[in-house]
This record gives C-alpha cells, structure tokens and sequence, in this order.
C-alpha cells in the first residue's frame, strides 16, 4: 500500500475549496415546470374558491386534484420523461393527504381551543359542580371533581395494566414457552374489542354481581382491559428491537436469564417501554363508553375509589354537551380542551422521563 502525502500548499488549497453538492443543483426547467405545476392548479381553484358559489368542497375534489394531477404529470414529462409520471402522481397524493392531514387537525386544535378558552378560569379547573345547574354563569363551578376523577381511574388502569402488559411482552420475547401463540392470539384479539364491551364485561361481571359498585376502580379496571394490548405490543416490538448481542454477551458473563432480563433488556429498552405507556393510556383516557356503564356521575370531589359514583373529564363533557344551554356546552368545550391538555402534560413527562441514559 502506498501512502499520499500533502505538502502545506496544497493542503491549505484543499481546505479552501467549497463542499460541492452536485445533487442539489437543479435545472432551471425542472424549477420552472414544478413552479408552474404548482400555482397554476392553486390559481385556477382559488379564481373559483372566491369567485364562484361553488362548494369548496366539490372545488377541491373535482377541480383542484385532477388539475393537479395532469400538472404534476407534465412537469414530471418535461424534466424527467414518461418514466417521471408515476412518481408525480405519488407525490401528488403523498403530500395532498399530509397536507389534509394537517389542515383537519389543526382546525380541530383552534376550534377547541377558541371554544374551550371561553369557560377557563381558576374556578373552572379547581372547584367541582356541586350546586351547579346547567344554565348556572360560567363564574361558578368547574371540572376539578373531574379532573381528580381521570387521573384515578387512569392510575388504577395502569397500575394493572402496565405490570401485566410488560410482563406478557418479556413472556414472548424472553421466556419463549408454549404458550406464545396463544398469547399473542389472545392480545392480538383483545386490541379489537370495542371500549364499550370492557365496560359490558366489567358490569356484568363485578357490578351487577355485587363484587363491586360504581366506582373508579371498576373505570380503572374496564380501562384496564382497552390499555392491556395496546402496552404488552408496544413493548414486544421495542424489545424485539434490542440487539441479542446484549442478551448473550450477559449470560456469557455468568448472568442468569432473569437477571439479564431486568439488568440489561428493561434498561435498554426503557424509552420504548415508556412510550408503550404513553400510547396505551392515550388509548384509554378518552374513551366515554366504559366510564357511562361502570363509574356512574357525580357533580361532587371524590376521593374513595371503590364505592362512589365518581365523574371524569369524558363523562362530564358527555353529560354536559348535549344540554340545550349555551354555558353547559361551554363548559363541555372547556373540559375538552383540559383533556387535551392533560394528555399533552403526562406525554411530555414521559417522555422527559424515558430520555435518561442506561447506566
């Protein structure tokens, strides 16, 4: 082998060239068939948006996608060929439902919001509906009551569901016995149970047999059953994707199976685990099926989780939002908004919490 040696001169004329991106540089036809391809479609549905009694709707259906597709297809035959046309039409589709996508979601986030900022005070998230009608003034009461309410059956829901989802994921991935393909069966097949029979099962099973009254932990436990699949999943593919290196290497070392599990896997895992949690009580906490059937309402702050009727911020926007009075459905469009609120505070703890490093 041989080596290149540079002198100082020329080292100094290698540092003063400039990173060169040949794949960056486009020609000025591909740049103006694209622009073309793009205002001209925009202008044509925007002239009949403004200009016309058209629905928007059919505008953009009828009139926008196709002008858009037979643009894009032009400008994909003059820079590129006829081989460019399927890609066009990919990305055409591509980033119109991206697009869409957004658009829908960022209406529903400025709708509530705009709604929901009417009925907030300090009032409206501490004190509880005790004394409270729904034509009362929006200075009086509020959703703490329920607010306190979701966070205990949501507790309760995970306190169960998280040890026994996890547990199952290890099962699969780890232990490996006989019983795996029934396990995943039965998982796979609890994912597609509809939130309103886990309220059935729970009812007919503890409730009506007098095991349990409404209660928060009934909510928890039918919550418990929707988040069970959705975390013992999650977690099976995150600790599918732990290197097996790790896995070998500990028992190499003298490591036993169940300590190998606890000291190496869970550890190297802990962020995807944690993200498991946040999906799988994303899952639930907005679910209002369950809550009607096995937790009851109460405009009272309860604080017993097993033999009250207890409200929750679902069950207070259900009772709530189909009231014939303006500031009751204010109120609902509040507790919505709190909700949204909620998940995107425990969200973001998690994930502050699953960004530590494995020691």
């Amino acid at each position: 082998m041989s080596t290149i040696v540079f002198d100082k001169e020329r080292v100094s004329e290698l540092r003063k060239q400039k990173i060169q991106h040949p794949w960056r540089k486009r020609p000025r036809k591909f740049t103006f068939s694209v622009a073309l391809a793009v205002l001209l479609p925009a202008a044509v549905a925007a002239g009949l948006l403004f200009g016309t009694d058209i629905p928007d709707p059919l505008v953009m259906i009828l009139v926008y996608l196709p002008l858009q597709l037979v643009a894009a297809a032009l400008a994909a035959i003059v820079s590129k060929g006829k081989h460019g046309i399927a890609d066009s039409i990919i990305y055409v589709f591509a980033i119109g439902g991206s697009v869409f996508s957004l658009v829908i979601l960022l209406s529903l986030i400025f709708t509530l919001f705009v709604n929901g900022l009417k009925a907030f005070s300090t009032q409206f998230l501490f004190q509880n509906n005790v004394y409270i009608s729904p034509s009362t003034p929006l200075d009086y009461g509020g959703v703490g009551h329920a607010i306190l309410g979701t966070l205990l059956i949501v507790g309760i829901s995970m306190l169960v569901a998280i040890p026994i989802g996890v547990a199952t994921a290890i099962y699969v991935t780890e232990v490996r016995g006989r019983a795996v393909p029934y396990v995943r069966f039965f998982v796979q097949a609890m994912s597609g149970v509809p939130s309103v029979v886990a309220g059935l099962f729970i009812l007919t099973v503890l409730i009506l047999t007098g095991a349990l009254s409404t209660s928060a932990l009934a909510g928890g436990l039918a919550y418990a059953i929707l988040m069970l699949p959705t975390v013992a999943r999650t977690a099976e593919e995150v600790l599918r994707l732990i290197p097996e290196d790790l896995r070998t290497g500990a028992l190499a070392l003298g490591s036993t199976r169940a300590r190998t599990v606890m000291k190496v896997v869970l550890p190297a895992a802990k962020t995807g685990i944690v993200t498991a949690i946040v999906l799988g009580m994303a899952r639930v906490i907005g679910e209002t099926a369950p809550l009607l059937l096995v937790t009851g309402y109460s405009d009272s702050t309860v604080l017993n989780p097993v033999s009250s009727p207890i409200s929750a911020l679902p069950t207070y926007i259900f009772a709530n939002v189909d009231q014939p009075y303006p500031n009751a459905v204010t109120r609902a469009w509040g507790a919505a908004l709190v909700l949204i609120i909620l998940v995107g505070i425990l969200f973001v703890i998690a994930r502050i919490l699953g960004r530590g490093k494995v020691k």
